[in-house]
């Protein structure tokens, strides 16, 4: 694990999930990365900005299913970076890597430069974008909705998907 993961770990943003509280956390997560995922799909021709947004939070949810099903973790502070920097350092597993590399590739998905951490990194960059005033034009189109559902967001879910079970 990463000097990040280790210090996140003792300032208590990262902790072990208690097993008394794991099902209902997970159930939670469950239902709330699914509803943020349909919710992306509705919304794509309508709201294509609220499309991003709730297809990032849909990744996001099920990034922290997977830590907290698969290795007990549960993020409690700063938990977009948190989450990010558990997944990543969870992915520098050379047996996880590899799993994730013949999901990619079975799904015909692969890209040479881009790894499962980075689909999150990317879509929470553009959440941000989408979201929060930066000083630039952010309006954003089906097109540009559209490209981040199909291309970020559902590679992300087909792979955790399949990792979580």
């Amino acid at each position: 694990m990463s000097k990040k993961f280790h210090e996140l770990m003792e300032m208590g943003c990262i902790v072990k999930l208690k097993e008394s509280e794991k099902e209902e956390y997970c159930y939670f997560l469950e239902h709330s990365w699914k509803d943020n995922f349909k919710a992306s799909e509705y919304n794509l021709n309508s709201f294509p900005r609220w499309s991003i947004i709730a297809g990032y939070y849909a990744m996001h949810d099920l990034a922290k299913l997977f830590l907290a099903k698969k290795y007990n973790l549960k993020i409690t502070k700063r938990v977009h970076f948190s989450t990010i920097v558990s997944f990543e350092s969870i992915l520098e597993e050379k047996e996880l890597r590899e799993k994730v590399i013949k999901l990619l590739k079975q799904a015909e998905l692969y890209y040479s430069e881009i790894d499962l951490p980075i689909y999150l990194r990317i879509a929470k960059k553009e959440r941000e974008l989408t979201q929060y005033y930066t000083g630039k034009k952010t309006i954003v189109g089906i097109d540009k909705a559209k490209y981040f559902l199909d291309n970020i967001v559902k590679p992300f879910v087909f792979i955790l998907e399949k990792l979580i079970r």
